[in-house]
């Protein structure tokens, strides 16, 4: 396991002050901290305040964008203005933090009715937020959804159709979910896929369709077979998953099995 390259989202570490956040990333030799927006918020902690103690820690900061209840691509126009409005917050905060990118869910579909076109609704959102972030100092990232009801970006191919759809530069990038897969094989082709494209991979197991499951032993997934293969593209790899243990449990237990699977297996 290359620590170096390892991120714990924030959720992880629900339980635990933002300074318990950078203590425990210091002390398990991990890169940072995967910050989620809505997290900040419900916690009422101080953007400015995970700032100085990235700074101080010499971690390193991603950010995943609000997520909850939003759909950019919504019908509704008030409340595809909001999903915009609260993106926009969010990539200002991955701009304060000076993070590289911010990961965005991309938004679902609606009815179905006459005149609807989700799939030009999603490149001309994805064309806006991603100029956004650029004039930001940042890169929008879009993730690869789980096949489930109205997400409509689940494959490289629809990555590649919205791209197209885009019909100008493409100044966005992607985020690979391993529990957003069906199956090991999806997870590779996906990233040989939209290699030179994606830019984190977050990193949980999944229990047939139960997804980001703590046992991450027992999941569907080879989980250590997949980490270990996906850290040759020498991107940020992101724990998922959410704990609001005052230990954080959940992530300790991750790394220990993964430091002794490794160690069983002579690596």
């Amino acid at each position: 396991m290359d620590r170096s390259l390892y991120f714990v989202s924030s959720t992880m570490m629900w339980g635990l002050s933002p300074e318990a956040w950078f203590r425990t990333v210091k002390e398990e030799g991990l890169a940072g901290i995967e910050v989620w927006a809505q997290q900040l918020e419900t916690q009422g902690i101080a953007a400015e305040e995970v700032r100085r103690l990235a700074l101080r820690c010499g971690a390193e900061l991603t950010v995943h964008s609000y997520s909850w209840d939003l759909n950019l691509i919504s019908l509704s126009r008030p409340m595809r203005d909001a999903a915009v409005a609260l993106t926009k917050k969010g990539i200002d905060l991955a701009s304060y933090f000076h993070a590289p990118q911010v990961t965005i869910h991309p938004g679902r579909d609606g009815l179905g009715i006459p005149g609807a076109d989700f799939d030009r609704e999603l490149a001309r959102s994805a064309v806006m937020l991603a100029r956004y972030a650029a004039e930001e100092g940042t890169r929008a990232s879009f993730e690869i959804m789980e096949k489930i009801p109205k997400e409509r970006l689940t494959t490289p191919e629809a990555a590649l159709r919205m791209e197209e759809l885009a019909g100008r530069e493409i100044l966005w990038c992607y985020t690979e979910d391993t529990a957003h897969c069906d199956s090991e094989e999806e997870i590779f082709r996906t990233a040989e896929a939209l290699r030179g494209r994606i830019r984190e991979f977050h990193v949980s197991n999944k229990k047939g369709t139960v997804r980001h499951i703590g046992d991450v032993e027992h999941g569907d997934l080879d989980l250590l077979r997949v980490a270990a293969r996906l850290e040759t593209y020498g991107l940020p790899m992101i724990l998922e998953g959410f704990d609001p243990s005052p230990q954080a449990e959940r992530l300790h237990r991750t790394l220990r099995w993964i430091e002794s699977a490794e160690e069983r297996n002579g690596h």
